[in-house]
């Protein structure tokens, strides 16, 4: 049929049919590529689009980071990192917000990014941080190393600051001061971090010697030129001498005389205030960025040095706050709690208002608990007319039900409050802490269980369950969570010197005898000696360290060896702990020094001691 059809078309009409064919099929094969290469390209184009939207919030993240617009960074970072996790900018975005919000996960989120690239100086920097502050010394040097690793290059300030971080945590704080020597001469050095190295400076030496008394004198005097600063530098220097003028002895006595005279050198005045309580509470007032919570800070400071005139001091605050808005309303609420004037916090926020935020509410019923009103706060908890998450409403039902004498209800919402935080680290360390402080220690150490489970390196957990081993005085509990503690920092000598000084405790005592002997061949014995004589040799000051090796010698039968630890060994009477003073009074006994050791003895509370200490002054 075909071919007698084309029998009857002239030659110019086949030639056209044959045109139109062509047309036809070049049309549906380019079609069916065009389908075929969408097939095969979209999902690639479908990722670019994704990896360009993920690098637009990441880029978002930091500058709502810069801003310290902290919830928008939140937003942001995840918006970017659920887009698309294998792009690095929205890797890094999310582990630059965690590590500035002081979240360990941070470290997860650098790891990754470094598969993926070369970190950043930036990057380098956040990780040493974070890591430094959830204990991962490991990581935080590795890092470190990293920034100072540059040969020929002066190192950056902040670089130099982490380093004395570094050396502090990991008890070497002859290394820490170099570092700060170097933070302090350094012209580039930002006002940020000359405090920052000054406040290292006052924890490096708090012994109480002589020279430390020097140092801290020159670390306050750096703090109080920069106090005079008007941004956010100047104002955290003010809130420290805040601090410090708080815990000096009242002065409404001598009427502030200082107050005219020039001020002097704390080298000279041995580290005293030269800044007085009014000027201070001025200068914080008179801050640009001062903030409610700030200001209330400068009339505890007038409170301070004006005793007497504390009623009408608080009665003008309450005032001043008391129609702000929420945020100054919650930093009055606070304050006025903190004073225990719950009377005034429940007359000066009442409930409705305090209903309009959930930090509000939850200082409400902190006043009506400091006030013994465990009905009223069961009724409102009941009522629900504030929406509070499952798991804070039933620990405050757990609280209150155990105040008012029902045990059987105070365990079920304990457990209830358990379950709602199961498998979320920050709640559980919410609930462990509030149960800690309640008294719930069963529900305390399940819940610092449970944020370990969900977080092994959480460093606030463990020391949770370490303080709730401690308090239990159970010393083999104590020595296991130390044990766990170790593997995970290893290279922790407060962690080293703990667990070692436990596990000498119970490895109890080689000989019973006063004679001194040859050093102990006792494995245990020899590997412990190593270990405190490398701990004393790195930080020579240190008291715990000294302790420790002295048990050694004790074990070893060496007490006069074991005194000498403690020559010339200059350290505040504030600062001597229980331990310290038993295996002290324990070398005098072994020495003949019964007198002494009994007078040393008596200055200890029993009931702060482990059985096995008390062994050791069980005599005298």
């Amino acid at each position: 049929m075909f071919r007698s059809d084309n029998l009857l078309l002239t030659d110019e009409e086949l030639r056209l049919r044959r045109n139109k064919r062509r047309r036809i099929v070049v049309s549906v094969a380019t079609v069916l590529l065009l389908l075929a290469g969408g097939f095969f390209l979209a999902r690639p184009a479908r990722h670019a689009v994704k990896a360009w939207q993920a690098r637009r919030h990441a880029g978002k993240a930091m500058r709502a980071m810069a801003a310290e617009d902290w919830s928008g960074a939140e937003h942001e970072a995840i918006a970017a990192y659920q887009l698309d996790r294998t792009e690095p900018e929205a890797t890094r975005a999310l582990a630059r917000f965690l590590s500035r919000a002081r979240q360990g996960q941070a470290l997860e989120f650098w790891e990754q990014l470094a598969k993926a690239q070369p970190l950043t100086k930036e990057d380098l920097r956040d990780e040493a941080a974070i890591a430094l502050a959830v204990g991962e010394l490991e990581r935080a040097q590795a890092a470190i190393k990293s920034l100072l690793g540059n040969e020929g290059k002066e190192t950056a300030p902040g670089d130099q600051l982490l380093a004395a971080q570094l050396a502090a945590q990991s008890g070497a704080p002859n290394e820490s001061r170099a570092a700060l020597q170097k933070v302090f001469a350094a012209r580039a050095a930002t006002a940020r971090e000359q405090l920052q190295a000054a406040v290292l400076e006052l924890r490096l030496s708090a012994s109480g010697s002589e020279q430390d008394k020097k140092t801290q004198a020159d670390a306050w005097q750096r703090i109080e030129k920069l106090s005079s600063r008007n941004d956010a530098t100047g104002l955290d220097a003010l809130v420290l001498l805040a601090q410090r003028a708080l815990t000096a002895p009242n002065e409404s006595k001598s009427k502030q005389a200082n107050e005219a005279a020039p001020a002097s050198s704390p080298a000279e005045n041995g580290g005293t205030a030269t800044i007085a309580p009014t000027q201070l509470a001025a200068a914080l007032d008179a801050h640009p960025l001062a903030k409610t919570a700030q200001k209330l800070l400068a009339v505890d400071l007038r409170i301070h040095s004006l005793s007497n005139e504390k009623s009408a001091l608080i009665d003008d605050a309450i005032q001043r706050w008391r129609g702000a808005e929420n945020e100054s309303v919650l930093a009055l609420a606070t304050w006025l709690n903190g004073k225990g004037e719950y009377e005034r916090e429940l007359e000066t926020v009442p409930l409705e208002r305090s209903l309009q935020m959930r930090e509000l509410f939850l200082q409400h019923v902190d006043a009506l608990g400091a006030l013994g009103r465990w009905e009223d706060i069961r009724h409102l908890l009941q009522s629900e007319r504030f929406p509070l998450d499952p798991m804070i409403g039933q620990m405050y039902l757990a609280r209150c039900y155990a105040q008012l004498g029902q045990q059987t209800a105070s365990d079920n919402s304990w457990q209830r409050a358990l379950e709602a935080a199961n498998g979320n680290s920050q709640k559980l360390m919410t609930l462990a802490e509030y149960a800690e402080k309640n008294g719930a220690s069963a529900i305390a150490a399940n819940a610092y269980s449970g944020a370990v489970a969900a977080t092994p390196n959480l460093r606030a957990a463990w020391q949770g369950k370490l303080r709730l081993a401690q308090s239990s005085r159970d010393t083999k509990a104590i020595h296991a969570t130390l044990a766990e503690m170790l593997k995970l920092w290893p290279n922790d000598t407060a962690i080293q010197n703990d667990e070692a000084y436990i596990r000498l405790l119970l490895l109890g005592s080689n000989r019973k005898d006063n004679t001194e002997s040859p050093k102990s061949e006792n494995k245990p014995l020899v590997e412990l000696e190593k270990l405190a004589q490398e701990l004393v040799r790195r930080e020579p000051g240190s008291l715990p360290h000294r302790t420790l090796f002295a048990l050694v010698y004790l074990r070893e039968n060496r007490p006069y060896t074991a005194l000498n630890l403690y020559k010339d060994l200059n350290i505040a009477a504030g600062a001597l702990s229980s331990s310290a003073l038993a295996v002290h009074a324990a070398a005098l006994a072994a020495t003949g020094n019964t007198e002494g050791a009994t007078e040393e003895a008596g200055k200890i509370s029993r009931s702060d001691l482990l059985p096995e200490e008390r062994d050791l002054i069980s005599g005298f």
